[in-house]
């Protein structure tokens, strides 16, 4: 893990920093970003953001690129592009 910092001055402990979206993040209590990140597991990648207090998930894809771009596009994109 590395130490990265958002635009907004926090910094936060992540896997990876690409295009402003941190990826695997660390989140400790009372230290979630208010901005979208990226979960990365063995198999899927999922797109989450802190909305009025709450985790929200939007979206499970395949992809780097696919997650990238529902998190730039936000919460209007939601959709699970998860194949079956």
């Amino acid at each position: 893990m590395a130490k990265f910092k958002l635009e907004d001055g926090t910094e936060y402990l992540a896997e990876d920093f690409i295009d402003g979206y941190l990826i695997n993040p660390l989140l400790l209590r009372g230290s979630t970003p208010v901005v979208p990140f990226i979960l990365r597991t063995e198999h899927v990648l999922s797109v989450h953001c802190l909305i009025g207090g709450w985790l929200r998930c939007w979206g499970v894809f395949d992809t780097l690129d696919e997650a990238l771009n529902c998190a730039k596009k936000g919460s209007s994109s939601w959709r699970n592009k998860k194949s079956a």
